[in-house]
């Protein structure tokens, strides 16, 4: 039996050092892919600013922030004073079409309360919400940083980092993942779990979208968090 093993593990050890693989047949430039970060309501500059620069460091698009605009009434839910996530999601696909945005994803972008329905809690509080092989994702920061301390400023910008390059890896297709620390984890509604995510992509997430974008050789999924916000 000894001797049948040794092929086995040999096979699976070499599996382990095989460089990544290529993009397939058809697989697009990222950096011909155009997101636009669309400020809405409530928001700082500084988030959009650093959400910008991590998206083109993490999925080296093309990213852009588009003009600020209002909070949409026909998402508001007085009873909470909330607005609904997924009616944010149908304003902001509408908006990505208006030739003066000309995006393919769009991240919405809001120090308000946001929320949607999950399982028998009709609103239920959350941190953002992205359309799985959808067209826009949202993202709050009203969760991420209440009740930090002003020197506690970068721990909140990097909870709406992480939120906000988990969500565009819905809208690219990438569902919640089990691996430890990939910014893909489900945060189960809890700030804890943002906190213990490393804010990279693990490597099979980063298969899959090497198999939809022709990544330049080397490039790593990797955050520059020094360049705006020290280390993580």
């Amino acid at each position: 039996m000894a001797g049948r093993r040794l092929p086995v593990i040999t096979v699976l050890l070499g599996l382990l050092v095989l460089p990544p693989p290529a993009a397939t047949a058809g697989a697009r430039d990222p950096a011909s892919f155009k997101v636009g970060i669309q400020p809405l309501g409530s928001y700082r500059e500084v988030d959009a600013r650093v959400v910008r620069q991590a998206l083109r460091d993490v999925y080296g698009f093309d990213v852009r922030i588009l003009e600020p605009l209002a909070m949409p009434p026909v998402a508001y839910y007085k009873p909470r004073n909330r607005h609904r996530a997924d009616r944010l999601l149908a304003v902001l696909d509408g908006l990505r079409q208006e030739a003066a945005r000309a995006c393919e994803l769009v991240v919405g972008l809001t120090r308000q309360d946001i929320s949607t329905t999950k399982g028998d809690v009709k609103d239920w509080g959350i941190f953002g919400l992205g359309q799985i092989h959808g067209t826009a994702c949202v993202v709050s920061a009203y969760r991420l940083i209440r009740g930090l301390g002003k020197k506690e400023a970068d721990k909140g910008l990097r909870r709406v980092v992480k939120v906000a390059i988990h969500e565009v890896g819905h809208v690219l297709g990438l569902h919640h993942c089990p691996t430890p620390g990939c910014v893909m984890n489900d945060a189960e509604g809890t700030v804890k779990t943002v906190d213990r995510e490393t804010g990279l992509l693990c490597p099979a997430c980063q298969r899959f979208l090497r198999a939809r974008f022709a990544f330049p050789e080397g490039h790593s999924f990797d955050m520059r968090w020094e360049a705006w916000l020290g280390s993580p």
